[in-house]
């Protein structure tokens, strides 16, 4: 009988640490394997507490500024990419000591990483990209899976760059917050403002690529999100 109520308590209290996991993120316990499977498996980034992708992990999909949200601070060994490239931060809020990982690493040793990493967030690569022969068709094209709208922090689609897919009411966990001068569509019509929480002058972006200077946007925006005729 003690043993069945030790068993009913611990899987009581499992319930409820899964419960206080955000939603924002896929938390997998599996150990000595690739959480998520084969290669190409969804979208994103994985990270491993254990090398060579194994232990406990998780997968994000977004920016995250702060990996104590998912109890796992400090704790990464080991990352496997699903998409893109990702800047990965020592300290919360994508400060620190960063450098940008655009494959899989299966011991964070060589990059002085290994359980040292507090922030993550996906980003282009800079000043590579430009230079291949079909740049935009690498966006346009769907190498992240969806349309969306890059944000670059100098002029002509030039310098550090973030894609955002999704409505940002605060661009400064991103470190973007007025830097944008140039920006790309890659998919959708989007709101620009100049204050956080779509706030203050807003104008609307969409089709292409184009400079910021012209609207008076240039170093001037704060949030963003997709425009419907709703709005």
């Amino acid at each position: 009988m003690l043993n069945i109520r030790h068993m009913r308590s611990a899987a009581l209290a499992a319930g409820a640490l899964a419960l206080t996991l955000p939603a924002a993120a896929d938390y997998h316990s599996k150990r000595g394997q690739d959480s998520y499977g084969a290669r190409g498996h969804g979208g994103g980034i994985v990270l491993h507490a254990d090398a060579r992708f194994s232990g406990e992990s998780i997968r994000l999909k977004g920016a995250e500024p702060d990996l104590s949200r998912f109890h796992f601070n400090d704790r990464v060994s080991s990352i496997s990419l699903r998409s893109g490239a990702w800047e990965v931060c020592t300290d919360a809020n994508f400060r620190g000591r960063c450098e940008i990982i655009d494959a899989d690493v299966a011991r964070l040793n060589a990059y002085r990483l290994n359980d040292n990493i507090s922030s993550v967030r996906p980003v282009s690569r800079r000043g590579d990209w430009r230079d291949r022969p079909d740049h935009r068709g690498d966006w346009r094209g769907g190498r992240r899976g969806h349309g969306g709208l890059v944000l670059f922090a100098d002029s002509q689609l030039r310098g550090p760059s973030v894609e955002i897919g999704e409505d940002v009411p605060d661009l400064s966990p991103y470190r973007f917050n007025d830097k944008a001068s140039s920006f790309l569509v890659t998919g959708g019509t989007w709101q620009v403002c100049e204050h956080a929480n779509f706030r203050g002058r807003c104008e609307i972006i969409s089709g292409g690529e184009g400079e910021l200077k012209p609207i008076r946007m240039n170093d001037n925006i704060s949030s963003i999100r997709r425009f419907s005729g709703r709005r």
